[in-house]
């Protein structure tokens, strides 16, 4: 018997990165987009409506820092995997975002597969950390 598709939710405030992630993860046999939001409130509101599993959140996303979902998400007690995906690659910006709640933490860098490990790795339990 095979496992349901991991259900993931993409927030992302660039349009169209956020169209190509939700392709790409939808073309995935395991894995299944259930939700976008492109600001802060839309991804916490998401976190509680969509029941998914795994949040890819961008780091920067319009109106706030993304460091406000990680905190409400762990405040409210949700246990949806956190991946940040970002294009900030400095190591104190890796830390901060992993002390407040992140599971693991995927550069922006073009190579796709890293972040669908990572979406993958909720299933296993691993918590990944891409460099």
């Amino acid at each position: 018997m095979t496992a349901p598709p991991l259900r993931v939710i993409v927030a992302e405030d660039n349009d169209d990165l956020r169209d190509l992630l939700v392709t790409i993860i939808s073309a995935e046999p395991d894995m299944k987009c259930v939700g976008t939001a492109s600001d802060v409130d839309s991804a916490i509101a998401s976190t509680t409506e969509q029941h998914a599993d795994v949040i890819v959140l961008d780091l920067e996303l319009q109106g706030r820092s993304s460091i406000d979902v990680l905190r409400a998400v762990r405040k409210a007690g949700n246990k949806i995997s956190i991946i940040v995906f970002s294009g900030h690659s400095h190591p104190e910006m890796i830390r901060h975002t992993l002390a407040a709640g992140a599971d693991a933490y995927v550069p922006k860098n073009g190579d796709y597969e890293l972040l669908l490990d990572a979406i993958r790795d909720r299933r296993t339990g691993n918590v990944a950390l891409s460099p």
